[in-house]
């Protein structure tokens, strides 16, 4: 595991700024390519807080699709550290959700499948973090998941929470991010040191345009590290 605790240490105190204004805080975390490191950063962000918040961390990923932070923090090497990953369960009631399955499954009785409960939450080990998956097994040929903007989702998840952090795919991928981020108190942009400001500000610009708030810009090099390992490994 990466320990990023030194550049994280930052954002808990602004955390801390931030939750003395709310029931609870919600943070997105977007990188401005591929490769930036942002799920690395956000999942160890709920890691360091969550012993420290009653209400627990919801580490809630939004590329619904791969749910790579419930895939990584329910690996063997994963569950043997922080413990064994809890039973499903679905997230707050309460309409409107910000995702749509459609067309909607219909069952055999003629009812209609909830959306909510396409979406599940697993604790992970004794620690109040929570991570989310997305039950895209579920799924039929044809449906598509849409994502859109819902307020009403993110304040109670505010008042479930102590800190829900969204993590989310890179544009490039999907515009997830931008669709949460002006009902987040905050987006932390992650980038690589050799990402270039341009980049930077072209992403902030457009985090900006959609309503959002950048409380500013984590520079990453683990990933670099990380290739730079694996490349010597394979020499």
């Amino acid at each position: 595991m990466i320990d990023l605790s030194t550049e994280l240490a930052g954002l808990g105190r602004l955390y801390d700024q931030l939750a003395a204004r709310r029931h609870g805080v919600v943070i997105a975390f977007m990188g401005v390519g591929e490769g930036c490191g942002v799920s690395t950063c956000a999942r160890a962000f709920a890691r360091q807080m969550a012993p420290r918040l009653a209400r627990g961390v919801w580490l809630m990923d939004l590329d619904f699709y791969a749910n790579s932070q419930y895939r990584v923090l329910c690996s063997p090497a994963a569950q043997r550290f922080y413990g064994a990953a809890g039973p499903a369960w679905v997230t707050p009631e309460g309409e409107p959700l910000f995702w749509r399955v459609h067309p909607a499954l219909v069952r055999k009785d003629g009812s209609s499948a909830g959306d909510r409960f396409y979406l599940n939450m697993h604790r992970i080990g004794s620690h109040a973090l929570f991570v989310s998956r997305f039950r895209n097994d579920l799924l039929r040929h044809g449906q598509q998941v849409m994502l859109h903007s819902s307020a009403p989702y993110w304040a109670r998840m505010r008042r479930r929470a102590g800190l829900a952090i969204a993590d989310a795919p890179p544009l490039q991928r999907g515009g997830a991010g931008l669709v949460v981020a002006p009902h987040a108190d905050g987006v932390v942009i992650v980038a690589h040191p050799a990402s270039g400001d341009a980049a930077v500000h072209a992403l902030r610009t457009r985090i900006e345009g959609r309503g959002g708030r950048v409380l500013g810009v984590l520079y990453n090099a683990a990933p670099a590290f990380a290739q730079r390992a694996a490349a010597r490994a394979h020499s």
